[in-house]
């Protein structure tokens, strides 16, 4: 055998052995960098310290939520109008004050007939200027003010109609306005049509409020926050904390001082944190900031 590589040497020129030497140093050159390289980067990631940010995860509510704009009405509105044609003889209201049901409101001699013909109110609320003087003419049907119960104030909704699941059952909402930033108020919603728009894609809807303070008028864009969906107890992470990899969703859970990547699995969304269904307790930090340098079971430091 040995004779045979002897011999197989012998027959080589002397470049076809410079080449296949150069060829066997190549590779073992290649083969000692490598595993240098591989033992540099164990080393490395072993020993390197990564600064981030991280923070214990929330308890609190969660919920789903819809926000609709609505123009406020008065839940009674009504034009107050003359009845018959004649003149002004008396007004028995002073112009945007609170009036009683039944209270006369005009007294109006007709031309039409004898005798005076008397305008009531027809419910409890907040009459508005009179757009006629004492001893002016008037025709019949013609508007001589108005008439508001402010007492409750009702909010008019156009709902689309990928929330008709939620609809079927008891939502409360919080209603704001930017016109009155203190005003805030909790309520339900129980008034939705029972059908679809079919040139919209929506569901009428409308909620009543309380206004016996007098502050909201008719006109008054209003913000309504409508809960669809509401869990008690859950867990909540920053928004930036969640890493998505391949449809699954991840985040860096700290154990003592190494990142740990953790599996979750996800619910409701608000607009700044989301639920964790499980994969964290709640006695876990999760990691916020730095983990694009992160694998798991790097070493890191928290910044304050």
């Amino acid at each position: 055998m040995l004779n045979r590589v002897i011999n197989y040497l012998k027959s080589l020129s002397l470049f076809h052995i410079f080449v296949s030497l150069f060829i066997i140093g190549l590779l073992y050159g290649a083969t000692s960098l490598y595993m240098k390289y591989t033992y540099f980067s164990k080393f490395m990631n072993q020993t390197r310290v990564t600064s981030v940010k991280a923070k214990p995860v929330n308890v609190d509510v969660a919920q789903y939520s819809y926000r609709a704009l609505s123009i406020i009405e008065a839940n009674e509105s009504v034009d107050i109008t003359s009845k018959v044609n004649g003149i002004i003889d008396q007004i028995s209201f002073k112009e945007s004050s609170h009036i009683e049901k039944g209270q006369i409101l005009y007294s109006i001699i007709s031309s039409d007939k004898i005798g005076a013909t008397k305008i009531h109110a027809p419910f409890s609320g907040i009459i508005g200027l009179s757009q006629k003087k004492f001893s002016e003419n008037v025709k019949k049907g013609e508007i001589l003010t108005s008439l508001d119960d402010y007492s409750i104030m009702k909010l008019p909704m156009d709902l689309p109609e990928r929330l008709l699941p939620y609809l079927n059952k008891k939502l409360s909402f919080l209603v704001s306005t930017d016109s009155i930033p203190d005003f805030k108020y909790n309520g339900e919603l129980k008034f939705v049509d029972t059908r679809i728009n079919t040139q919209t894609r929506t569901i009428e809807a409308y909620a009543l409020i309380d206004n016996s303070m007098r502050l909201l008028k008719p006109g008054l864009l209003m913000k309504v926050d409508i809960f669809l969906e509401e869990n008690n107890n859950a867990i909540l992470i920053p928004e930036q904390s969640l890493l998505s990899i391949n449809e699954k969703h991840y985040v860096y859970k700290v154990v003592e001082d190494l990142a740990r990547l953790t599996e979750v699995k996800i619910g409701i969304k608000t607009n700044s944190a989301i639920e964790i269904k499980s994969g964290l307790s709640t006695n876990d930090v999760v990691i916020y900031m730095g983990q694009e340098k992160l694998k798991d079971g790097s070493k890191i430091k928290i910044l304050n």
